[in-house]
């Protein structure tokens, strides 16, 4: 069994996500903290202390954040129909196990869900929720339920397991728990 990562990596990491214009999911951070606490345990086997106050092993953080979030993205060999629609089933899935109600879509190849009451709303009718697609040659696409509109990449596994991760990022963001990232002042 492999050692969590360190909290130390967990909050470089998350910072550093943080600063970029699209979601993680819980798993992908783990992900590029272990990958962090590797690159630190190589860099200290020549010397380099991770205590570095100079700076010189930032680079680390970056290169472990985009390693492992760029396994996310566009897949080595695009997806088949049936694929798709198993990971999209298994969203619908993850999302109403959520307790969130699912809608029409207004977005292709996306499961929809209605905006909470409490949480951020978009729309000019202020009643317009999010929607999650994922296509032949993407990884997970977070959009508001609209024709036309901003679409934010959401790093994670294309899996069943990921699908649930999404789900729990979508109602963060509508319970208003995650900041609204289609809110301009976020980025």
């Amino acid at each position: 069994m492999e050692a969590p990562p360190t909290e130390q990596s967990i909050t470089q990491i998350t910072r550093h996500y943080s600063g970029l214009r699209a979601l993680y999911a819980p798993s992908v951070i783990t992900e590029a903290a272990l990958l962090l606490d590797a690159l630190y345990a190589t860099a200290g086997e020549h010397g380099h202390s991770r205590e570095d106050r100079l700076g010189r092993l930032g680079g680390l953080i970056t290169a472990a954040a985009e390693a492992s979030s760029g396994k996310y993205g566009r897949p080595a060999v695009e997806r088949t129909g049936d694929q798709i629609a198993a990971l999209l089933m298994a969203l619908r899935d993850g999302l109403q196990g959520e307790g969130l109600t699912v809608t029409g879509c207004q977005v292709r190849l996306g499961v929809a869900v209605e905006a909470l009451s409490a949480g951020p709303h978009w729309g000019l009718d202020g009643r317009t929720g999010l929607a999650v697609a994922v296509y032949s040659d993407s990884g997970w696409e977070l959009l508001t339920n609209q024709a036309r509109g901003t679409v934010l990449s959401i790093h994670a596994p294309t899996t069943k397991d990921g699908a649930r991760e999404v789900a729990g990022i979508v109602k963060g963001i509508l319970k208003g728990d995650i900041a609204d990232p289609f809110r301009r002042e976020q980025w």
